[in-house]
């Protein structure tokens, strides 16, 4: 399809039968519209998928639209808008998220040149194997058995009722799945397969030169709980839910210098990935690192980082509730897992880089708002600033004689980089946790804790002297990726840029570093990997040592392994910003190579001779955090020291 950048968003140019697939998210779900009138994904948070299919069949007086006609799909914020020319009249079909409730509203707009008698047919399958597989331990056990045949056995499974001209569809699927459609007038429903419906329409006659409007509402969920969603009420409030959704596109304001039309539409479309992803559920209260990380709903502490610099300048109490959130996975050892799930369980304990990241975004949002009552908050009987000494305090634990983490274990694949066993001293994590001591010592500073700000600095110079010491590698002009025993894995690795943003490498080396990721990171300069211009690699040369490497990072240019990551590619582009270099190749190449294939959102990863990773990433945003500090001076601002 041809894509174009306006009014802040993606249209998107072909035949009807072209898919543009669009991931949109609210509070409590995702949704996916596929450019032709259908919802391609429903998901509801910690629940479950709804459809396996979904199909909109649009007719004229009586007669199915054809494939091969032109459309055009808009795409912005939580909406799509796809329009499908006809002869006797323009059909608009709006798909659209309101802010928090758990439905997918869609509406037809006929705009008739002729006479035209109109009708929109939907039919969809269930995913009954989402539903079993999120059931109590996830096994068919005598009571889930029991839950899913209630479903079946008892009650009524499906009722209408009117609502003046309206059809209210209720439907029970199995178990405490429920299943309901609000049509506007003209609505109809079709078959009930199993005792509930999966094919309804709406529609109804337009007369020359009017607009006919025809709408429904759909959820799916569980009644009686935070899912529950009453369509009927849904629909009569259709209008002020549009409204809301726009509203929702104009609140995502591009900074005054981004003036370019591709820059706008970027930066408008990272905010809204990252603010998609933030999900409240009780007590639960963060970013959801992306759609396929719903089940269980879980917040990253690394994605989670790097998602919330995108929103601290424009919605800090968000980034707050993410460090609360965060603050409830460290356990009684000070230890943080891979990130925390919505009943405040680990999700994969002991990582080597979250507790860093809980120490670094504490300190940057204290930094960048001066609220530094969140240090005080109490978590589990400890406050967050406890909290902020515990995790380093039990990382000291893992040091050498050297200051350096020593990360253990043979098969050791705790952080990021969870497809490689990255043994021994590895640059990323030393650099995480130099940057930590720094941070925490500086909170101690502002809280008057001499003796800790003291002890933290003094860690925090040995560990960089160290990293500078043991990790950089003077032939090559880079730091080594892990050097584990014997064995260096001296790659290039894009994410040691941090030893830049952090000013853990010095300027000379810093320089020489980035000149290096320009000159083999970069596709446009590195015609050695040989798949032409498709943006930056997170790696290069390859992984030397096979046994390193696992499942999809076994692969050259795959995942791990030199596939193109939009974040570290964004923090990338960000050092090269505050280096004063050309920035915007990593910044951009990236967004407009997956526009050009039909990735409207932001992907988590991709290569051209490999499988793209999912959409609607959360820390793919990050391009959003370098458009909003165009001084490249985030990272070097610090707290103020009650003396001064």
């Amino acid at each position: 399809m041809k894509n174009e950048y306006k009014g802040g968003g993606i249209t998107a140019y072909g035949k009807l039968w072209e898919e543009a697939l669009y991931d949109a998210g609210n509070n409590a779900i995702t949704a996916q519209f596929d450019g032709r009138g259908a919802i391609s994904r429903y998901a509801v948070m910690n629940k479950y998928e709804v459809f396996s299919k979904f199909y909109t069949l649009l007719t004229v007086d009586g007669v199915p639209l054809d494939y091969i006609r032109d459309k055009k799909a808009d795409m912005v914020g939580r909406r799509q808008i796809t329009t499908v020319y006809t002869d006797k009249a323009d059909i608009h079909i709006t798909q659209f998220l309101d802010n928090a409730h758990n439905c997918i509203y869609v509406q037809f707009s006929v705009d008739a040149k002729e006479d035209t008698d109109f009708e929109a047919v939907m039919n969809f399958g269930i995913n009954y194997q989402s539903y079993v597989d999120q059931l109590p331990g996830a096994r068919l056990t005598a009571g889930n058995l029991l839950r899913i045949a209630g479903g079946f056995l008892s009650g009524k499974k499906q009722t209408q009722e009117r609502d003046g001209e309206a059809l209210i569809l209720r439907g029970k699927v199995m178990g405490d799945f429920y299943i309901d459609a609000a049509l506007s007038k003209g609505g109809k429903m079709g078959e009930a397969d199993r005792g509930f419906f999966n094919q309804f329409s709406v529609g109804g006659k337009v007369r020359c030169g009017e607009v006919g409007v025809f709408r429904y509402v759909i959820s799916a969920g569980t009644r009686g709980d935070y899912t529950f969603c009453d369509v009927k009420e849904r629909l009569r409030h259709f209008d002020e839910a549009m409204k809301e959704a726009a509203e929702y596109i104009d609140s995502l304001i591009p900074p005054a210098h981004v003036t370019d039309l591709m820059e706008q539409t970027y930066y408008k479309s990272l905010l809204n990935c990252s603010l998609s992803n933030y999900k409240e559920l009780g007590k639960f209260k963060g970013f959801l690192a992306g759609i396929v990380y719903q089940f269980p709903a879980r917040t990253y502490y690394r994605d989670g980082y790097w998602t919330v610099l995108s929103v601290l300048p424009v919605k800090p109490e968000l980034v707050r509730n993410e460090i609360i959130t965060l603050a409830h996975g460290i356990n009684k050892k000070g230890e943080c897992g891979t990130a925390v799930r919505y009943n405040f369980k680990c999700h994969w304990g002991n990582h080597y880089d979250s507790p860093s990241f809980f120490v670094i975004m504490t300190y940057d949002y204290v930094v960048h708002t001066g609220d530094k009552s969140v240090l005080s908050e109490r978590v589990n009987g400890a406050t967050v600033y406890e909290l902020v000494c515990a995790v380093l305090d039990r990382f000291k634990k893992e040091v050498d004689d050297t200051g350096l983490l020593v990360k253990g274990g043979k098969y050791n694949r705790r952080d990021w980089c969870d497809n490689v066993f990255r043994g021994g001293y590895v640059t990323y994590d030393e650099a995480l946790y130099c940057r930590a001591l720094q941070a925490a010592s500086e909170i101690s500073g502002a809280l008057g804790n001499k003796d800790r700000r003291e002890a933290f600095y003094r860690d925090y110079s040995s560990v960089k002297d160290a990293i500078n010491k043991l990790l950089w590698n003077e032939e090559k002009g880079w730091y080594n990726n892990y050097v584990d025993g014997d064995f260096t894995e001296d790659n290039l690795s894009i994410d040691t840029v941090i030893t830049a943003l952090f000013g853990i490498a010095d300027d000379a080396r810093a320089r020489r570093m980035l000149e290096n990721m320009e000159k083999w990171l970069e596709t446009r300069n590195n015609k050695e990997q040989g798949m032409g211009d498709w943006g930056t690699m997170s790696v290069y040369p390859y992984y030397k040592r096979a046994w390193d490497i696992v499942q999809k990072s076994s692969l050259p240019a795959y995942y791990h392994n030199g596939g193109d990551w939009p974040y570290w590619s964004n923090i990338y582009a960000y050092a090269k910003l505050a280096y004063g270099m050309d920035y915007k190749y990593p910044l951009l190449r990236w967004f407009e190579y997956n526009v050009g294939k039909g990735n409207y959102t932001p992907v988590e990863f991709y290569s051209p001779i490999h499988p793209d990773g999912s959409l609607l990433q959360a820390w793919s945003s990050t391009g959003a955090f370098v458009m909003s500090y165009p001084e490249g001076d985030f990272f070097k601002k610090h707290l103020k020291q009650p003396e001064e």
